[in-house]
């Protein structure tokens, strides 16, 4: 599978965030918006034809670019352009699950389902309660707790959020990409960082730890990542199971992830209620 930047894998899912949590009458709403209704255009448009789209200005879509991370307008071009590479081949079964699909639809379900089943089978084989006590009670004892995670795993965090904040644990979650890097000064000594990834891929999360870690927090990662090691985590947690080959998509890992999660609050909930 190729390697790519955070950036250029995450870019669509910042997009979208602009358009679910933004006013309408924002204009970076209105950008952001005009891009994903018009995705097969971006990668050869100019920004004055951008500009135009949106009815603002090429200034105003630079600001844009820089506040997505992106250096520049070509910058942001070239991330699009890898990202919509990666779509185009979104789906792809091999040829003969394809051929099974095709002669019996149901044949799809079953595929799904069954992998889906037998991954959480192996979650639910590795984890170990004293494990998940001890992450409880990093937890508890954090005077701030900030949650990373990237894609789907933004919706997770969100989730355990809400979940934590109804057992009068407050936790922040970075909900868009490059909130992590932008809102260290939020992240201190008192600081539980917990980084949700699947794959945790070391290209990725070097430059991540030491730029946290420069704020001296306690650092969680949980992954299914076995291999991965850094000597500037705390704590590492994995878990078996694993993750579907015909999707870019992580399918199996973050469905892995949210019923760990939820079995931490749970547990969470039974060892600290007030």
């Amino acid at each position: 599978m190729a390697t790519h930047n955070y950036n250029e894998v995450d870019i669509l899912y910042t997009l979208m965030s602009y358009v679910n949590v933004s006013s309408s009458q924002d204009m970076y709403y209105t950008i952001a918006h005009t891009i994903l209704t018009h995705l097969e255009k971006i990668p050869d448009i100019s920004i004055n034809d951008l500009a135009d789209l949106c009815y603002t200005s090429p200034a105003t879509i630079s600001r844009f670019c820089k506040d997505l991370n992106c250096k520049n307008f070509a910058s942001f071009k070239h991330e699009m352009a890898i990202s919509l590479e990666i779509a185009r081949d979104e789906i792809h079964v091999d040829p003969h699950d394809y051929t099974e699909i095709i002669k019996q639809p149901q044949y799809l379900v079953d595929k799904m389902y069954q992998e889906t089943i037998a991954s959480l089978q192996l979650v639910h084989q590795s984890i170990n309660i004293h494990s998940i006590d001890q992450i409880c009670h990093m937890i508890y004892n954090a005077k701030k707790v900030h949650m990373i995670g990237y894609q789907f795993n933004k919706i997770i965090s969100n989730d355990f959020q809400m979940k934590m904040l109804k057992l009068k644990k407050f936790v922040y979650a970075f909900v868009e990409r490059g909130d992590e890097i932008q809102r260290l000064d939020m992240i201190d000594e008192d600081s539980l960082v917990i980084i949700i990834t699947v794959r945790a891929r070391k290209q990725f999360m070097a430059p991540l730890l030491e730029k946290i870690h420069e704020h001296n927090p306690q650092i969680l990662l949980i992954t299914m990542n076995k291999e991965f090691q850094n000597d500037l985590i705390d704590f590492t947690y994995c878990i078996d199971g694993t993750e579907s080959d015909y999707t870019e998509s992580s399918m199996q890992g973050t469905i892995n992830f949210l019923s760990l999660l939820n079995l931490i609050y749970v547990r969470y909930g039974l060892l600290y209620r007030k």
